[in-house]
């Protein structure tokens, strides 16, 4: 798994996925801006793609949530993309800001994937998967819980955990204790978890 500005896209995959794959990141770029998370999209798709290979799983499923994730902080301004968001965000507003993001994504994510007439009952697993992405404690899938540990390895890798740092003023050993304290707890899969091990144990020896 290396982190890349450009989608990381498999060998084995055919012609016309990669090129719906594409297409999506495509349409996901005028919303994704609004809180630069490009990178975020992308650095999670690899890891998807990574995670698939090892747990299983169905892509048609998994990789067009996570490049539409995101999409709903569009609809929000930035102080309150601001407050909603990040490992100091907390409280009864935090919670009501993300889940706007939430299913608001979950509504733009639909009108993208029927702009491209994508089978209407992958449509509905998909924006079930983004309407509680952050907000769900449980998954309802393993779909689901590849989505959200993609989501969540972002700030273990290199190109996340530094912009995390920058994006929320925070000194990088105190991002790398938030993580220590919770990684542990926080993903479904065994190869997210070890992924997960990995990338920290670098991100500490880049801050020594």
């Amino acid at each position: 798994m290396t982190d890349s500005s450009t989608p990381t896209l498999e060998k084995d995959a055919s012609a016309d996925w990669l090129k719906l794959i594409l297409i999506l990141f495509e349409k996901a770029a005028p919303y994704l801006s609004i809180r630069q998370d490009m990178d975020h999209t992308r650095v999670s798709h690899g890891y998807a793609l990574t995670l698939l290979q090892h747990e299983g799983g169905d892509r048609r499923v998994v990789e067009p949530a996570v490049i539409l994730h995101d999409v709903g902080w569009s609809v929000l301004n930035p102080d309150a993309i601001a407050a909603a968001f990040g490992v100091e965000a907390k409280g009864e507003e935090a919670r009501r800001l993300n889940r706007i993001h939430e299913t608001e994504g979950a509504a733009i994510a639909a009108e993208i994937l029927h702009s491209v007439d994508y089978d209407p009952g992958l449509v509905k697993k998909i924006t079930a998967i983004i309407r509680r992405h952050d907000s769900g404690q449980v998954a309802r899938s393993l779909e689901e819980e590849l989505v959200k540990d993609a989501d969540k390895l972002w700030r273990f890798s290199r190109t996340g955990y530094w912009q995390e740092t920058k994006r929320q003023h925070l000194k990088p050993d105190a991002l790398i204790q938030y993580l220590e304290l919770r990684y542990k707890n926080w993903f479904f899969s065994s190869t997210a978890l070890i992924l997960a091990r990995e990338e920290l144990a670098r991100r500490q020896s880049e801050i020594l």
